[in-house]
């Protein structure tokens, strides 16, 4: 059984959605903009109890307090063991013969107290609309990992932990007899050993002093936790090697108590229908965060996540991807344009790009040295990018812009793109957007006029651009001179050492020496980063 479609209508932290799940569902986005919400609600409508539902929901979770808020939850694919459990809930299609299965959360909005809710939960494929039992709910196969969890001694082996699960799990066979024997022997020897014995002995003498009744050595033992005729694994662990000590998985670091914990979750619950993990990226090293994702990427199971990991979310296909935007609501790619975005896969599915989905907005600028102008006047404006969830993104070349608008845009993944480029190639960034250029310019393009290092130079002067470059160690100002033609500093004109800027690996070394010496002035000058950077900061709120 898995997820197969979602609908949410009047709740308070995302607005109303409709969305197909396919095979996986990845949700991203950047803080704040309820992704988690949305999981959390999954786990209200799939697994909680009726004491859990009045305890967790209310009024605050209605966004408009005189409708109901609702969630439906489509599953298929069917076991025959969940058939014939769920025989008089299951719809049949009467065109394609598809089964499903509905489960409808409704928490009303009571008549007779201005704070109370009334919360009903049902299968509707009954004429009755019965609630799901105890015993349908569990099989759902719904599992939750949130954010919150912790990776301690209890979590990863205490009595309730995954890896106490796996081990409760194993069958020993023939094997549980020899262990058996093992701890038995070893449970007589420590019966017998002198030196036990004695401890018994000066804890049963202690003990008498204080009891009603005698206490003798014989009435104390000193044993194995572990009952060789129950479970021969009760006290056992996990440990890891290390040199000739073994040392528990609980001392280990933070970031692999963290890959413990999640690879044993997701091993012991092998035969849960649907796995959902908020953050899987916690306290995770890169390499280690795509080893997870393989490893619930490639799971029989279903995977809901919630991530800000581009390093996970490259491991899942673009059609499992849910984007949810700064004003709550979500975005995921029109099955009509799955094949144009699956084209693009290849070059464009990476964690450079993939950041862009967690951000809020996204500047898209030509190159590497456009990027270092605008996050220099960013940071000489006092506008903090990362503050405004603002992602500066380099397309190696003003060409690759259609592509990359074609993934994050509104008929992609509904990313507000922004966009910078030069004077000339204003056409490719309109043309990609769609709509009138009149329109665009100064609300989601701005063209440097020529480009960008025109600008700059324009904004600090020839001869005050040329002095910053043989200061910064670019070059010697005889090369300056020489390109531009001239054979003193003050007949350096702006347009001249633009054009020194912009040749070769010049265009980042200058872009560099720029940034270094930005200042509010200069910035303020360079208009069309001014106006971009002020349009960003308009967006935000900020």
């Amino acid at each position: 059984m898995r997820l197969h479609r979602l609908k949410i209508t009047n709740y308070a932290r995302l607005q109303d959605l409709e969305i197909e799940i396919r095979k996986h569902l990845v949700v991203v986005g950047a803080n704040d903009v309820g992704k988690t919400s949305l999981l959390r609600l999954l786990n209200l409508t799939l697994s909680a109890t009726f004491g859990q539902l009045y305890q967790t929901l209310s009024r605050t979770d209605l966004r408009n307090t005189e409708h109901p808020l609702s969630v439906e939850a489509v599953l298929v694919d069917f076991s025959e063991t969940e058939v014939r459990l769920f025989h008089r809930e299951i719809d049949i299609d009467p065109v394609t013969a598809e089964r499903s299965l509905t489960i409808r959360l409704n928490v009303t909005p009571a008549d007779d107290d201005p704070d109370a809710v009334v919360i009903e939960r049902v299968l509707t494929g009954t004429a009755d609309r019965r609630a799901p039992t105890r015993e349908q709910l569990s099989a759902l196969g719904w599992r939750y990992l949130p954010a919150t969890r912790g990776a301690g001694s209890a979590q990863l082996d205490g009595p309730n932990s995954a890896l106490r699960l796996l081990l409760d799990s194993i069958d020993m066979g023939t094997e549980k007899a020899d262990l058996t024997g093992l701890l038995g022997d070893f449970n007589e020897k420590l019966h017998t050993s002198e030196r036990l014995t004695e401890l018994r002995d000066k804890i049963a003498a202690h003990l008498a002093r204080s009891m009603p009744r005698r206490i003798v050595s014989d009435d104390l033992a000193v044993r194995t936790s572990a009952d060789p005729a129950a479970s021969v694994l009760q006290s056992v662990s996990m440990f890891f090697q290390q040199g000739e000590q073994y040392v528990p998985i609980t001392e280990q670091s933070d970031g692999l108590r963290q890959l413990m914990a999640l690879t044993l979750f997701d091993l012991a619950e092998n035969n849960a229908n649907i796995i959902a993990v908020d953050e899987p990226e916690l306290h995770l090293h890169p390499a280690s965060q795509r080893t997870v994702a393989e490893l619930f990427a490639g799971a029989s199971n279903q995977k809901i996540l919630c991530t800000h990991s581009p390093y996970i979310l490259q491991r899942f296909e673009p059609e499992q991807v849910l984007v949810v935007s700064p004003d709550s609501s979500v975005h995921q790619v029109d099955k009509d344009k799955l094949d144009a975005i699956g084209k693009l896969r290849s070059q464009w599915w990476s964690p450079r790009l993939l950041e862009a989905l967690t951000a809020r907005y996204v500047i898209a600028v030509e190159g590497v040295a456009d990027r270092i102008i605008v996050e220099a006047a960013a940071r000489a404006l006092g506008i903090g990018l990362d503050r405004l969830g603002v992602v500066v993104f380099e397309l190696d070349g003003a060409n690759k812009f259609t592509h990359v608008y074609k993934m994050l845009g509104k008929d992609g993944f509904g990313v507000h793109v922004l966009g910078l480029v030069d004077e000339k190639e204003t056409g490719i960034f309109t043309g990609a957007i769609g709509g009138s250029s009149k329109l665009l310019m100064g609300t989601q393009v701005w063209a440097s006029c020529e480009d960008l290092e025109d600008e700059y130079c324009r904004a600090l002067t020839g001869s005050t651009m040329a002095r910053l470059l043989v200061e910064a160690g670019v070059c010697k100002m005889e090369d300056i001179l020489k390109s531009a033609g001239v054979a003193s500093e003050s007949e350096l004109t702006a347009p001249a050492v633009a054009t020194y800027c912009r040749k070769g690996k010049n265009k980042t070394d200058a872009a560099t020496a720029v940034a270094a010496a930005m200042t509010r002035e200069i910035a303020e000058k360079i208009t069309s980063v001014a106006g971009i950077l002020a349009k960003a900061e308009e967006l935000a709120g900020a």
